[in-house]
């Protein structure tokens, strides 16, 4: 069983007029301080359509855009030409250089994952960034499970099959577990609408060591 994020997310969304949740909630924006003082390679990791692309370009970064999902890129392509996209499934490693960008952006992409692809994606992350590189996004908090709690199905620890879509719900411990290899620069909870639907969730900021 596989989740169509082509016709059961983005075909079912774009056409729907809460899809102007993505640009009313650009949570990213309260962490600008952060970003102004960057520059360099982006990697929208699950981009969807693009929103943070845009974002990222108008900053100055040179982007790409990368998701699962061939409708969404070709509305990202639309709307905004000159970003790269690449079409990927995180659960295989990543199709990029060692080093090669300066900052991933994730939001609300990283947590559809089993504990064994989790771990290995926040590996592939941080090999793709830089020495100092920036790695920022959000995630479903386990705040979040009295949403599915009448109808999910438990696969293991904080990870859920809710109808027919997996879904990571995180809780402070699993920072430690997934990101104990980047430095912690920002942990915090927050409340969001995605599609007019409420989000508990984590917002976070990390690091990739230097090395010596």
């Amino acid at each position: 069983m596989g989740y169509d994020w082509n016709s059961e997310y983005w075909g079912r969304h774009l056409s729907q007029p809460e899809r102007n949740d993505l640009f009313d909630d650009m949570w990213i924006k309260r962490h600008e301080s952060v970003l102004k003082g960057l520059s360099g390679r982006a990697l929208d990791l699950g981009c969807g359509i693009g929103q943070n692309s845009d974002y990222l370009s108008e900053l100055g970064f040179s982007v790409i855009g990368a998701d699962l999902s061939t409708v969404a890129l070709s509305e990202l392509r639309r709307r905004n030409p000159k970003i790269e996209t690449v079409a990927l499934d995180m659960t295989s490693p990543l199709p990029f250089d060692d080093k090669s960008f300066d900052i991933v952006v994730a939001s609300l992409s990283i947590h559809y994952f089993s504990r064994k692809d989790t771990r290995s994606l926040c590996a592939e992350i941080l090999r793709v960034l830089v020495d100092g590189g920036i790695f920022i996004g959000a995630v479903n908090s386990s705040l979040a499970y009295k949403y599915i709690a009448d109808h999910a199905i438990t696969l293991e620890d904080n990870f859920y099959l809710s109808g027919n879509r997996f879904i990571r719900l995180f809780d402070r411990a699993q920072f430690d577990e997934f990101f104990g290899d980047y430095e912690r620069i920002l942990l915090e909870l927050t409340h969001s609408v995605r599609f007019g639907e409420p989000k508990d969730m984590w917002e976070f900021i990390f690091r990739k060591p230097i090395s010596n």
